[in-house]
C-alpha cells in the first residue's frame, strides 16, 4: 500500500505523548539537531513530532516512500536489555516495552520502514557477537551486532507482546545510538551547533542566536504539542511536521537580518527623494524596527500568515518594471488592496506598510 494511504488509515497506538510534552524538552532539542542534519544532507524530508513515535522522518514531504522512527529517551546510567524490555503495569495489563513500541511502528509500516532507532544520552551495555568489542565504547550499536542469546530474548518478547507466531524482522533495521546532546547544558550545545550551521550558510551574517534558537524551539514545541485530529498525510505534514521547504523558509528569515538593515537604508533614501513627509517615514521606520524582529517569532501564526498574504499581493508590483514611485506606486496601492480583504487588523497601517516594504524589497 502507498505510504501516504497508510498514514490516512493508521493512527498512533498511543496519544498521551503530547499531553506530557513539557517533560521532553530534550527531545525537542534533539529534533532541532536532526533538522540541521537532514537539511545539510540536501535530500528531501519531512520530520514529524510525537506521532507514531517521538520523532518520525519521512523521505519526502509530498510523496514519501520510506520512513524512519526515532525514540528519544534520557537516562541516568547505561541502558541494558532488561530496561529496554521492561513492561510497566497498565490499567488493562502490561504496557508495551521500549523495544515493543519500536517494533510496533514496523508492524504499522511493514513495507516502508527504513530504520528503527533508539536515541539516548547514555550508552547501551549488552553482549556483542564480537567479544573483543564493548558496546559501551560505541556511539552506535546495530542490533545485527548483538549476540545471538540476547537477540533470542528480544525475539521471544516481541512475539509475546504483539501476539505473533513468526519471528519479527527487525535486526537489520534497528539501531541504538548515543547522542552527544547532554541532559545538562543542552541549550548551549544546540545553540552552538545552530550557530555553526548559520555561519556555514552565511559566514558574514549577523545572527541573533538566542532569537533564532528560541524561535525554532517554539516552532518544534508547537508542532509537538498539537493534539487535534489528523485526517491524512497532508494534514500530518501541516500540523505535526517540519519539511525541507518550511525549514528553508525559517533559515532564510534568520539570515536576512543584515539585508534588512541595508533594505531600510535604501528605502529611506528613496522615500526622501519622493518627498514623503518626515512623520510618515518616522512611523514606517518605527514599525520596520519592531517587525524585523517580531517576524522571526514563528509562533506568531497570525503574523506569519499575514506576511504570506502580503507577499502574494506585492509579487506583481515587484515584477512590474514600470512602477516609478515606491510610496504611491507600491506601498499605497498594496495597502489599499490589502484593506479590501482585511477590514479589521491588530496591526496598524504603518505596520502593514512596513511589511509590504519588506516583502517588496526581499528579492
Amino acid at each position: 500500500m502507498e505510504l501516504k494511504k497508510i498514514v490516512s488509515s493508521e493512527k498512533p497506538r498511543e496519544t498521551s505523548g503530547s499531553r506530557s510534552a513539557n517533560r521532553f524538552d530534550y527531545q525537542k532539542d534533539w529534533a532541532i539537531l536532526k533538522l540541521i542534519e537532514l537539511h545539510k544532507s540536501g535530500e528531501d524530508y519531512l520530520l514529524v513530532l510525537d506521532y507514531y513515535d517521538d520523532i518520525v522522518v519521512f523521505d519526502s514531504e509530498e510523496e514519501p516512500e520510506k520512513v524512519e522512527f526515532f525514540q528519544v529517551k534520557t537516562g541516568s546510567s547505561n541502558w541494558t536489555l532488561k530496561k529496554l524490555l521492561k513492561r510497566n503495569k497498565g490499567k488493562n495489563g502490561p504496557l508495551p516495552s521500549i523495544l515493543g513500541k519500536m517494533y510496533g511502528c514496523k508492524m504499522q509500516f511493514p513495507d516502508h520502514t527504513l530504520s528503527l532507532n533508539f536515541i539516548s544520552n547514555f550508552s547501551l551495555s549488552i553482549d556483542l557477537k564480537d567479544k573483543k568489542k564493548k558496546s559501551t565504547e560505541s556511539s552506535e550499536v546495530p542490533f545485527s551486532e548483538i549476540c545471538d542469546k540476547k537477540l533470542s530474548e528480544i525475539v521471544e518478547q516481541l512475539k509475546e507482546e504483539h501476539s505473533i507466531t513468526d519471528d519479527p524482522e527487525f535486526v537489520e533495521i534497528t539501531f541504538f545510538r548515543k547522542t552527544n546532546l547532554a541532559l545538562i547544558e543542552r541549550e548551549p550545545f544546540v545553540k552552538g551547533k545552530l550557530g555553526d550551521y548559520l555561519e556555514e550558510i552565511d559566514p558574514s551574517g549577523m545572527f541573533r542566536l538566542s532569537l533564532v534558537y528560541n524561535s525554532l524551539f517554539d516552532e518544534v514545541k508547537r508542532k509537538n504539542n498539537y493534539e487535534g485530529d489528523i485526517s491524512d498525510f497532508e494534514d500530518l505534514a501541516q500540523k505535526k511536521g517540519i519539511g525541507r521547504n518550511a525549514f528553508e523558509s525559517m533559515i532564510n528569515q534568520f539570515t536576512k537580518t543584515e539585508k534588512v538593515e541595508e533594505d531600510w537604508f535604501l528605502a529611506e533614501h528613496r522615500l526622501n527623494s519622493e518627498g514623503v513627509p518626515f512623520s510618515v517615514i518616522k512611523n514606517l521606520k518605527k514599525s520596520w524596527n519592531l517587525l524585523k524582529v517580531e517576524r522571526l517569532d514563528l509562533t506568531k501564526t497570525y503574523l506569519q500568515e499575514l506576511i504570506s498574504a502580503i507577499s502574494e499581493i506585492v509579487k506583481p508590483y515587484r515584477e512590474d518594471a514600470t512602477i516609478e514611485f515606491l510610496y504611491q506606486g507600491v506601498l499605497e496601492r498594496s495597502y489599499n488592496e490589502y484593506c479590501l480583504s482585511h477590514t479589521t487588523d491588530p496591526y496598524s497601517e504603518y505596520d502593514i506598510k512596513a511589511i509590504i516594504l519588506m516583502e517588496y524589497l526581499s528579492e
